[in-house]
């Protein structure tokens, strides 16, 4: 009895915060552009469904603007690290139209590139993921940062992402501490090791204000930018009552 009562107490409380639950990567895709091109096209996830959140990523091995298709929001488009490489990202709220690839507009590289289906988060049209401004450096140890989204403590998706000038291994070796399943692209090994670049990411679920991402390292030293990405969670599936979860009844 007494445990009914406690859950049914905590339920009330949640009930007045609303039902949230971490965003979920349910999948992803990767892009080697080994050849230059001012058009780069770009691998979307599989399965994609409406009111899903996309997420692109890209590093082009020359600068010069990323132009993106229409629906896609960026949010961030720079030449920051002491490379001449272009690095930017965008989101898009899936409509279930989005077939296989994109076609991107560019300088003419080589370039690498992700992007990711997120399921659970909120209607990124209300409110879109946060990006952190990226850090840069020279060293064999990309490093994100502190990252502190404007919502205060969430169940946040936090995306490690970053990228590089070079060739080296694709994704890098181990993880950032904390963070999982890593991925990575890259343009190759052909041509001069300044014509190349990688971009890789990894990924946590974690209940937070800020978020101080940990290095990754790379296994040769050039110029990266490197950064998180929070993304917001979203409300409680429909007929999924708190209180009857709390008390065993489940969701339909």
């Amino acid at each position: 009895m007494r445990k009914c009562f406690l859950a049914l107490g905590l339920a009330v409380l949640l009930l007045g915060r609303g039902v949230f639950a971490f965003p979920t990567v349910a999948g992803f895709n990767t892009t080697n552009g080994t050849t230059a091109t001012t058009a780069p096209v770009v691998n979307l996830p599989t399965s994609i469904s409406a009111g899903q959140t996309l997420i692109a990523l890209i590093r082009v091995a020359v600068g010069g603007a990323i132009g993106w298709p229409a629906g896609w929001t960026e949010m961030v488009d720079v030449s920051t690290d002491a490379a001449d490489d272009q690095i930017a990202a965008a989101w898009r709220k899936a409509d279930g139209t989005e077939g296989t690839t994109i076609t991107l507009s560019s300088g003419n590289g080589k370039f690498a590139a992700l992007t990711w289906r997120i399921t659970g988060a909120t209607d990124p049209t209300v409110t879109a993921p946060d990006f952190n401004s990226f850090n840069t450096g020279t060293s064999t140890t990309p490093d994100p940062g502190n990252s502190t989204p404007p919502g205060g403590a969430q169940d946040y998706l936090w995306l490690w992402i970053g990228g590089w000038e070079g060739e080296q291994t694709s994704p890098p070796a181990s993880n950032p501490t904390n963070y999982g399943s890593p991925i990575g692209a890259n343009s190759g090994t052909s041509g001069v090791t300044s014509t190349n670049c990688r971009v890789a990411s990894a990924h946590r679920q974690l209940n937070a204000a800020t978020e101080d991402a940990p290095s990754w390292t790379i296994s040769a030293s050039d110029d990266w930018s490197a950064t998180v990405i929070a993304v917001y969670p979203g409300a409680a599936p429909a007929g999924c009552g708190t209180t009857l979860a709390l008390m065993g009844a489940g969701c339909k």
